[in-house]
């Protein structure tokens, strides 16, 4: 992989449901709406592994909305896919944008998740059990 293509991300190809794909990075005209619909499965996406069965139960709507945004697909296509696709599609629109992901959203969490835990800790009058 040359210096550029570590720079910029490139495209990743796959087939799904017949189709070829090409998983881009995200363009800026996408990013609202893709991180309004990302930003609640973010906060479980992570760590030594992820549980997909756990991730669709619990914020499916919110990832398939985000994967039709990121691939330029209607969110009807993306409902209709078989559930492997889906998983596999869902984890490439993860990887290809992994950078953006690790470098802008799970900071951006990270702070969010800090001051809730902040704002609660003196709504409580500042004590917590890890504090005493």
């Amino acid at each position: 992989m040359s210096d550029l293509e570590t720079l910029i991300p490139q495209a990743v190809e796959l087939v799904i449901d017949g189709e070829p794909l090409a998983i881009k990075p995200l363009k800026v005209g996408q990013m609202p709406a893709f991180l309004r619909a990302i930003t609640p499965v973010m906060q479980q996406i992570g760590g030594d592994g992820m549980d997909w069965l756990a991730l669709f139960g619990e914020r499916g709507d919110d990832l398939l909305t985000a994967v039709s945004i990121a691939v330029g697909k209607p969110r009807a296509w993306v409902d209709e896919l078989a559930a492997d696709e889906a998983i596999l599609l869902a984890a490439k629109v993860i990887e290809v944008n992994a950078d953006f992901f690790t470098r802008t959203v799970m900071p951006r969490l990270d702070g969010l998740i800090a001051r809730t835990g902040a704002t609660a800790s003196m709504a409580t009058g500042g004590s917590t059990p890890s504090s005493t």
